[in-house]
């Protein structure tokens, strides 16, 4: 295999020193990045010997037309530069966990006075304790729900201590879920108490969590206060009933994590068991399409552990990864405290590494079985649409709008056969004079087919989708050139009709299967869009139309409203200038603004 003349050119002076090397293709798009001990040994390793090279590498390889690198002082500091130039670029043969979920945290604000418990999506909210992450969205707010009845937290909106005793309690006060912090009768340290008791439950510390509690319930029975006494071991009974649902390590067993995978034809998936205290607190399964080698271990570590509190004091693995020093040593790192990697061969450590195989091969089989329909709902759709090969990627599009001043355009993402939501796109339609549905999609497509090659909008559409008829085609179909463009109506009743192009309609309401899926894509694209323009609507609604004159920013407006907290239409100019402290033309202008131009 011959390589660019680039490429040899630089290995032959590439130095051996440690760094981080960024494999491009043609167009200067960075499809790789790795790490190296010695940079001039690992990078010509790609160039030689390519036989040998599995399927993922080849494949890579042939697409290389450059590199660049960056040499570090150590392997250590290679290892944490790979970490964030995959985050920032998201090359196409690395190994991307976010592309394939978005894991959910559970976070306390401890900056407010009266923190509430809360599920995120993002890994870090400033000022947040974050406890995750949680394999699915509906674990976090079920593991939210648990505590905060089981530790009384409040739930409402309120803002305390704000809102102390501004309405009567709510109902979860009555049936004896909530400590009634909106009577104003809970303080601040009683409330962190039991906030302090509830991290404990987080972190899975349910045996020293009942060994407190239970010293607290013994106080209060001295002290002939029964009803505290009593409320306390309803507690300890919910805790303990709690625990005992759980998979048992073994008692007082350290904080480990499990990982072991199983592989079907290209798909691998990698289990993940989560033991904190001895108990099974989560298990997660990620699959994979392409990106991993049979050495996963060290790649999908790197990878998946990304804060302090996620990463145990042990990992147990089927076989020791590459690097596995330098691996225990960046985790120790990230942790703040030592963490080792295990390869047990015998005993419970082989058990829990077999629970956890099974686990990702179950996982493997469920995908399989969905992608069976999802393979057949893309050959039903390449044969329905004449398409030369069934489409891995939909995108569709709706304008949405409330008058000319809250217009906007949504596009949503259907790949490898679900809603990839995290390639969603949102769009504010510009300078339009009045409401022109024809104009915005086009407006709405010219931006997006703009950035046809950008990877932040994972690639090229294999099908272009928009919610409406002909008219819709004819605004935007010279912008999408060879890309296969069709648009959905509806009948009177606005349920999904057909689908049209070019050459006519074609009547969906005769195959079941495909009826239901472009009815799916359209209830989808209509709900991102609808909602998009309700924010926005919203937002223009509660905007003060001072902030239009010129000069008027929000933090003179501020000053306006604090020096004038009545409304300021009997002031005079001269009192607006001197009490809100704003030059004088804008004040002026604010004057004219509430008496009229001739004023």
């Amino acid at each position: 295999m011959e390589f660019p003349k680039k490429v040899t050119d630089k290995l032959a002076v590439l130095t051996t020193r440690p760094g981080v090397y960024l494999m491009k293709d043609r167009e200067g798009r960075i499809i790789y990045v790795g790490k190296a001990k010695n940079l001039k040994n690992r990078v010509s390793s790609y160039f030689t010997g390519v036989k040998s090279h599995t399927a993922k590498v080849l494949a890579m390889v042939r697409k290389v037309a450059d590199f660049d690198y960056i040499c570090v002082n150590s392997e250590m500091e290679a290892l944490i530069l790979e970490n964030n130039l995959i985050k920032r670029h998201s090359p196409k043969y690395n190994i991307l966990l976010k592309d394939d979920k978005t894991y959910p945290f559970v976070a306390l604000n401890l900056h407010e006075p009266y923190p509430h418990l809360q599920v995120l999506r993002q890994e870090s909210k400033e000022g947040c304790r974050l406890f995750g992450p949680f394999p699915q969205m509906g674990a976090a707010a079920e593991i939210v729900r648990t505590v905060n009845d089981l530790f009384g937290l409040a739930t409402c909106g309120r803002v305390f201590p704000r809102d102390f005793k501004k309405g009567r309690p709510c109902l979860r006060f009555h049936i004896g879920n909530c400590c009634g912090v909106c009577t104003g009768q809970v303080s601040r340290a009683q409330y962190r108490e039991r906030l302090e008791e509830a991290t404990a439950f987080l972190k899975g510390d349910y045996k020293g969590l009942t060994a407190a509690l239970s010293a607290k319930m013994e106080a209060a029975a001295e002290a002939l206060q029964f009803e505290k006494a009593a409320a306390l071991r309803d507690r300890i009974r919910r805790i303990e009933k709690l625990g005992q649902n759980q998979i048992v390590d073994h008692e007082n067993g350290p904080d480990r994590d499990i990982l072991d995978a199983s592989r079907l034809g290209e798909l691998l998936a990698v289990g993940v068991l989560v033991f904190r205290g001895g108990r099974l607190l989560m298990q997660d399964t990620v699959v994979f399409r392409e990106g991993l080698e049979e050495n996963w271990a060290g790649p999908f570590i790197q990878r998946y552990y990304r804060r302090p509190e996620q990463i145990p004091r042990e990992i147990l693995l089927p076989f020791p990864p590459e690097d596995t020093e330098l691996l225990e040593a960046w985790l120790s790192d990230l942790r703040g405290g030592p963490v080792t990697l295990r390869c047990p061969q015998r005993g419970r450590g082989m058990e829990l590494l077999a629970l956890c195989r099974k686990n990702a091969s179950e996982k493997l089989a469920e995908r399989e079985a969905g992608g069976d329909r999802t393979l057949k709902t893309a050959l039903l759709l390449a044969q329905a649409l004449g398409l030369p090969a069934p489409p891995q990627r939909i995108e569709m599009y709706d304008i949405s709008n409330f008058g000319s001043d809250s217009m906007v355009g949504g596009m949503i993402v259907w790949e490898g056969g679900r809603f990839r939501r995290s390639a969603y796109r949102k769009f504010k339609i510009r300078d339009l004079a009045g409401p022109d549905d024809y104009a915005a999609t086009r407006q709405m497509l010219a931006r997006r087919l703009a950035h046809l090659d950008d990877a932040e909008f994972g690639g090229r559409p294999d099908l272009i989708l928009m919610d409406g008829g002909a008219q819709h085609l004819n605004a935007v179909r010279d912008l999408c050139g060879e890309i296969p463009l069709f648009g959905l109506v509806k009948d009177r009743r606005h349920r999904t009709r057909g689908l049209v192009s070019a050459a006519g309609e074609l009547d969906l309401r005769s195959d079941p299967a495909l009826y239901a899926f472009f009815s799916s894509l359209q209830e989808e694209v209509h709900r991102f869009a609808i909602t998009y323009m309700k924010k926005t609507h919203s937002r223009a609604m509660t905007r003060s139309p001072l902030l239009e004159l010129p000069g008027m920013g929000p933090a003179r407006l501020a000053k306006l409203k604090k020096a004038f907290p009545g409304g300021l239409p009997e002031a005079s100019a001269a009192e607006i200038r001197s009490r809100a402290g704003l030059p004088e033309a804008l004040a002026e202008a604010v004057y004219r603004y509430y008496h009229g131009e001739d004023a």
